[in-house]
């Protein structure tokens, strides 16, 4: 048995050699299929992976309060946004009453322009945060301190920058120490924090820290981007506690909804994931249309092959040659050029997907699973299709056969 798969492989692929183009053509399909799916997976897993490592570095144990849901629930939240608010009364409630957190803290978010000598940088989102906000999102200074208790407490005009602020508008200049404008007024530069990178083109380093108070001393209490940002160890319990605060804060009745948002990575990363499983069930479908169209090409060329080689397998029916060394022979050569076709596919999917992830920054990611799930799409479609040919090989008769022309 072992000898008789061997000689069909080595005869499948003496006829894949005398017939190059013809079956490079056939395996076309199958090649786009295989490419197609080891393109989508890799994007998939890279943006996972820059998604999972931006999420990491927040934290999957910070909660926030905040007017808009970062995930969506339905059709009418855009009208629960209109009557949402999240104050400084609701900060100073939850900071005050707090029982399951570690860390409570806020964030406003406003976009101003920034000056420096002859530089100027427009539209710089800059955040006004409590001391302990560098702790809940892990923002790490690289250079320089971040803000004490005294700078929020006297409203210091100090600030923090991000690695492109520095880069941008103070070049070669070490900014610790300096003075930077922000919207008109000066404050004194005594960090520079830690590079984070971009995500989906977007910089995460071109942002300014300023202390909270200072932000409310100039612009007052009233906002719409104020976050109120807690750390816990127990994010289930503190997001009920957050929750039973805030209906008090706000005064809710138990038959009113809440009209506020708890937002937490993990929900932000479920709706992620959530998009790229129908991303990549949909493509996986555009993919194995190519595989079914690749396998009709494979099973018309093999019903072509056996016709032009009637006459061969009549001469080998008549020295001996079983209908079942005639199935596998042609089973095995319908294989063999759809296995070739997904090896190709799958080199090419691996090289098309590592130009990809060099131009777009995400990681290469490409796993094993894909691999496999590429060879079996290839085999499968060469077994499925290669069925029938090989069965009317096996079962014409040797006479007809010889007669053949």
């Amino acid at each position: 048995m072992f000898e008789l798969i061997l000689e069909s492989i080595r005869v499948s692929f003496e006829s894949i050699r005398n017939n190059k183009l013809r079956s490079f053509l056939t395996t076309l399909g199958i090649i786009i299929g295989v490419m197609t799916v080891i393109i989508v997976v890799s994007i998939i897993a890279g943006l996972q992976a820059k998604v999972q490592e931006v999420f990491s570095s927040i934290g999957s144990d910070v909660i926030y309060v905040q007017r808009h849901a970062w995930v969506s629930m339905g059709p009418d939240d855009w009208r629960k946004n209109m009557r949402n608010y999240v104050d400084f009364d609701d900060y100073r409630i939850v900071k005050e009453m707090m029982n399951s957190a570690e860390e409570v803290g806020i964030s406003i978010t406003r976009m101003f322009s920034l000056k420096y000598r002859n530089e100027r940088l427009d539209a710089i989102q800059t955040q006004g945060i409590s001391e302990n906000d560098f702790k809940i999102n892990n923002i790490a200074v690289d250079m320089g301190i971040a803000f004490s208790a005294d700078d929020i407490k006297y409203k210091r005009n100090v600030c923090v920058i991000g690695k492109d602020i520095q880069k941008n508008i103070f070049k070669n200049e070490n900014p610790i120490g300096k003075t930077l404008t922000i919207d008109g007024r000066k404050y004194l530069v005594q960090g520079i924090t830690e590079e984070k990178g971009s995500v989906f083109g977007q910089s995460m380093d071109e942002v300014v820290y300023i202390p909270y108070t200072v932000m409310v001393k100039y612009y007052g209490e009233e906002t719409r981007r104020l976050s109120i940002e807690v750390r816990s160890t127990t994010p289930e319990e503190t997001i009920e506690e957050l929750r039973w605060i805030m209906r008090l804060s706000h005064s809710l009745k138990p038959n009113e909804e809440d009209n506020f948002f708890i937002n937490t990575s993990d929900a932000l990363m479920t709706q992620w994931q959530s998009l790229t499983t129908a991303i990549f069930l949909i493509m996986i479908a555009i993919g194995s249309l190519s595989l079914v169209v690749g396998g009709i090409g494979i099973m018309n060329i093999m019903l072509v092959s056996v016709s032009e080689r009637t006459r061969e397998i009549g001469i080998r029916k008549s020295i001996g040659a079983k209908n079942r060394e005639i199935l596998l022979q042609f089973l095995f050569e319908s294989i063999t050029i759809s296995l070739t076709g997904g090896i190709i596919g799958i080199l090419a999917g691996f090289s098309i997907a590592f130009i990809i992830s060099k131009f777009s920054n995400l990681p290469f990611a490409i796993p094993m699973w894909s691999v496999l799930l590429g060879f079996l799409f290839s085999v499968s479609a060469g077994l499925f299709f290669g069925i029938l040919p090989a069965r009317k090989a096996a079962s014409l008769d040797p006479v007809e056969c010889l007669r053949y022309e």
